[in-house]
């Protein structure tokens, strides 16, 4: 099974130059919590997160209608290609502990992205994504990235 057949067509985008409160609206809109951030074009040049709008809003004081998205976003974008393999995508995702990747043509310019819910969804239908292969998959995103504190 390919990426393009669990993978979300329809793929809201923010640019850098947008303000925070415009993202977040469009996170409320359409009850997603991660955005692609897209160049001119259109391919993904970062991912702000509801929680990294909350964390721009806590630290910075401002509000965020006063703060563009690249003062928020992640740089650093893990995206799959179509036509990758699921297990392919699966394995990014658990290791870069990322819950949603954007998914990208030939020519790097954003096509879909696809979720661990996208993932979950899947394997409840396909008897080709085995449960335990999915288990595994969340189990290692979920994994503290760092060591709590003792």
């Amino acid at each position: 099974m390919t990426i393009d057949e669990v993978m979300n067509g329809e793929v809201f985008t923010c640019r850098p130059d947008d303000s925070l409160a415009t993202t977040a609206q469009l996170m409320w809109d359409h009850d997603i919590g991660s955005v692609p951030v897209i160049d001119a074009d259109k391919k993904p040049i970062g991912m702000v997160t509801d929680r990294d709008v909350c964390m721009s809003a806590y630290f910075s004081g401002k509000p965020l209608a006063e703060q563009t998205v690249s003062q928020a976003m992640s740089r650093e974008v893990h995206a799959a290609r179509l036509g990758q393999s699921v297990q392919t995508v699966e394995g990014l995702m658990r290791a870069k502990q990322v819950r949603r990747v954007p998914v990208v043509d030939d020519s790097g310019k954003i096509a879909g992205i696809v979720t661990v819910n996208d993932l979950a969804l899947t394997a409840g239908k396909s008897r080709s994504v085995k449960p335990d292969e999915l288990t595994n998959v969340l189990a290692s995103i979920c994994q503290p990235r760092h060591p709590p504190h003792a």
